[in-house]
């Protein structure tokens, strides 16, 4: 029997699924730290980790690769995988499940986000990407919540986080 190989097809699905009681997603972000600042996204009062969902048949870091060049017109070079997590919560009616990977990021040669660099996200004008000072975040609203402490004192392995409102509350 003669073996063939298979060629992977990228569908333009993003690995978000979704019923009447539940949501399902997979999500990367990108830690981006220049001196004593890293780079956020802010919705409203409440900041994260730029990144986007993997949509099916795509890698983590192809996918990370392919969001900041949407959202901010730069390219980056994904350096390692910091975080796993793990996250159960409630979405509204409904039982949400998150994984996301959080790698740490560099801007590509000739890149750069100068110090005062602000804009409206081109994928969702309700998200503005901007720096925020390291120190300051500990009085923001940050997710995930570990980060506040992991930012400082980046850990030289991969370290995996749980987070369960289902079963914690």
């Amino acid at each position: 029997m003669k073996k063939t190989a298979r060629k992977v097809v990228i569908m333009p699905k993003d690995w978000f699924f979704s019923d009447g009681k539940s949501i399902c997603h997979f999500r990367v972000a990108g830690v981006l730290i220049k001196g004593d600042k890293v780079f956020l996204q802010k919705v409203k009062d409440e900041y994260a980790f730029p990144g986007g969902h993997v949509s099916f048949g795509e890698t983590s870091v192809n996918t990370l690769i392919r969001e900041f060049k949407e959202e901010i017109g730069v390219d980056i070079l994904c350096e390692r995988l910091l975080w796993v997590e793990e996250n159960f919560w409630n979405w509204g009616s409904k039982k949400a499940h998150n994984i996301s990977f959080y790698y740490l990021v560099s801007l590509a040669d000739n890149n750069d986000l100068p110090d005062d660099f602000t804009e409206v996200s081109k994928d969702n004008s309700d998200v503005s990407l901007q720096w925020v000072s390291i120190p300051d975040i500990q009085e923001l609203t940050v997710y995930p919540d570990f980060a506040k402490d992991k930012l400082s004192n980046l850990s030289s392995y991969v370290e995996h986080f749980v987070r369960d409102a289902w079963r914690d509350s």
